[in-house]
């Protein structure tokens, strides 16, 4: 059965919902992924391209960063990196989303630090599933 609700545990406030950062230069896309998320519960930000996501990321400190790979300014292979070299985003679940399919692209997602990798389109209850595995 699919999980129609966030996980909603958080070290500051049990009862307030996850914090998604969606990094995605596509405004369609990008207004598909936030009315998924909010649907099932989370609170989502957004960044258009991998410097906005990075300094987003910084400030809003989300639980989860959803991080397209082909970014405008800073990709999200380097905008991950940028983010895992951070003491404060070491522990941040970030996933890797993009249409490629390439095992190289999923090898450069990982090595840079991501914990997942999504192709698109994405599955959301496939993603929700994932989320609630790998999140403590």
């Amino acid at each position: 059965m699919a999980r129609e609700t966030a996980h909603t545990g958080s070290s500051e406030n049990d009862n307030a919902p996850l914090t998604v950062l969606v990094v995605e230069d596509f405004e369609d896309t990008r207004f598909l992924m936030r009315m998924e998320l909010e649907k099932r519960g989370y609170r989502v930000v957004e960044a258009v391209n991998g410097e906005e996501g990075v300094a987003q990321a910084l400030a809003e400190r989300p639980d989860i960063v959803l991080m397209d790979v082909g970014l405008p300014v800073l990709d999200g292979i380097e905008a991950t990196r940028q983010l895992r070299g951070r003491e404060e985003m070491r522990d941040t679940l970030i996933v890797a989303l993009t249409a490629h399919h390439e095992t190289e692209y999923r090898a450069n997602a990982l090595s840079a630090g991501c914990d997942a990798y999504l192709t698109k389109p994405i599955d959301f209850d496939w993603l929700i599933d994932l989320l609630s595995r790998l999140l403590p």
